[in-house]
């Protein structure tokens, strides 16, 4: 198998796309959140409402991190909390008004990200490298079923 430096590009790519993307998020005027901020921001944009637990599971935040940068974007005003219908020990957390505005925000630096992600790119050569991506991540997923699987 030639190379086998999939895993550390991957990694450097990751690093290097989460600075630019802070870079820019920061210049951005309207911008009321962080990037890290960003992780918990698009996890509720895109399902709402969610647990601490589950937002842990999603953004891959420890949940002692998680649990500040809630209260914050609480106090910022970005997302509220609410005792949940299902478990009255549990709270759910949900955007706000002003929090479902900055999903503008965060897609506009995105889209300017990307463009420099596949700046030199054929949108062929975008479908290919995306379907590579897809079937790494599939790999990974299959793998990690399995190894739970295996243990007792």
């Amino acid at each position: 198998m030639p190379g086998k430096q999939g895993g550390y590009l991957i990694l450097k790519i990751r690093l290097l796309n989460g600075r630019l993307f802070n870079h820019r998020l920061s210049k951005h005027p309207d911008a009321l959140y962080t990037a890290e901020q960003g992780k918990i921001l698009s996890a509720l944009w895109a399902n709402e409402p969610q647990s601490a637990k589950e937002l842990s599971k999603v953004t891959g935040l420890a949940t002692s991190s998680l649990s500040l940068m809630l209260k914050r974007l609480e106090d910022q005003g970005l997302i509220v909390s609410k005792t949940s219908f299902e478990d009255k020990r549990r709270k759910d957390y949900c955007v706000t008004p002003q929090g479902a505005q900055q999903q503008a925000v965060g897609d506009a630096v995105s889209r300017e990200v990307s463009s420099v992600f596949y700046q030199g790119f054929s949108n062929q050569e975008i479908r290919e490298f995306e379907g590579y991506l897809e079937r790494i991540l599939q790999n990974l997923e299959r793998e990690l079923e399995d190894d739970k699987r295996e243990k007792p």
